[in-house]
């Protein structure tokens, strides 16, 4: 099993995307219906994968980059409480409200 280190690779900075089309000739982004929905797969796979792994260091990484997740759909509930433009956006695209029972 690769950790997350392996994964991101020096610097934490990641491989990037592989060559060429991903796979199924499909766009990865269309397996969600919007991006608090992305966000939500995030934050579960984070969660996931911190019960799995046993490497104390990859834990913490991923612990910080549930913090990033967090803070996404902190910032994004924030600005629908607002009426904020993120929201204005998101309801003109046809996107359902991150403030539940408001989609």
């Amino acid at each position: 099993m690769s950790s997350l280190m392996d994964i991101l690779g020096p610097g934490g900075a990641g491989p990037g995307p592989p060559p060429g089309p991903p796979p199924g000739g499909s766009d990865p982004t269309s397996s969600y219906s919007d991006s608090m929905q992305a966000l939500d797969v995030a934050e579960h796979a984070l969660h996931a994968f911190m019960r799995m792994d046993h490497d104390l260091q990859d834990r913490a990484q991923a612990g910080r980059a549930l913090q990033i997740v967090m803070g996404l759909k902190g910032s994004n509930q924030a600005d629908a409480q607002k009426g904020g433009g993120k929201s204005l956006v998101r309801a003109l695209a046809g996107s359902p409200s991150p403030l539940p029972g408001l989609g």
